[in-house]
């Protein structure tokens, strides 16, 4: 058996920062989808699909995507781009999602690399770090795209009767639009950022006074 075999280094890398074994806590947020299972606006894997697509193409997967590659440009403003995310936040839980999660994936980073990243929400410190290594921008877009989806199937399969066999297939089928998304976001800048997820947002700022719930946000 051939021991040539070349092997990218900073993909290994991106995969482990991105597994659901990385200490970020990724799995105590359910980005809204806690309300919107309560609510039964999501209440089957094609109900799921639909939700995450909607997500994805108009809402925080689009705009996380442009905020990686803000952060992975050569002289990027990353404390002025942390300000700006923040802003964009639309609820409180939001917030504290990117923000606490950005804040253990830098403090693991810096711990195990070696680098000296400044606290940032999620996306902006995984841009940053993926610099750090010049990693390319379309991978990192793309898997991060891949694991948020995969983060956001795993807690409604804790939320709702969805089996294994249809969480994939829902997987699967939201892989063509990561893609899509990767492509379609390679000249986007900050300027270029909105939200057209409305329903997404109003389940974040519902889930604050959820009655009953498993997850922060």
């Amino acid at each position: 058996m051939s021991t040539n075999m070349a092997i990218d280094g900073n993909l290994l890398t991106l995969s482990q920062w991105l597994s659901p074994a990385f200490p970020l806590g990724a799995f105590t947020y359910s980005h809204g989808l806690e309300t919107a299972i309560d609510e039964g606006w999501i209440h089957d894997a094609v109900s799921l699909q639909d939700w995450l697509e909607d997500v994805l193409e108009n809402g925080s997967g689009r705009s996380d995507a442009i905020w990686i590659r803000a952060a992975m440009k050569d002289g990027a403003d990353l404390a002025g781009l942390n300000a700006m995310v923040r802003a964009y936040a639309p609820a409180m839980e939001r917030m504290r999602e990117a923000d606490k999660q950005g804040a253990a994936f830098v403090k693991t980073v810096n711990a195990v690399w070696v680098t000296s990243l400044p606290d940032l929400v999620l996306p902006l410190a995984l841009g940053a770090a993926a610099h750090t290594r010049r990693m390319d921008r379309d991978t990192v877009v793309g898997l991060y795209l891949n694991a948020f989806v995969g983060n956001l199937v795993s807690a409604a399969q804790r939320l709702m009767p969805l089996g294994q066999t249809p969480a994939q297939q829902v997987m699967s089928a939201l892989t063509p639009l990561c893609l899509r998304l990767t492509v379609a976001t390679r000249k986007l800048g900050p300027d270029d950022v909105w939200s057209n997820a409305f329903l997404s947002d109003i389940a974040a700022m519902k889930h604050e006074t959820l009655q009953h719930r498993l997850f922060q946000s």
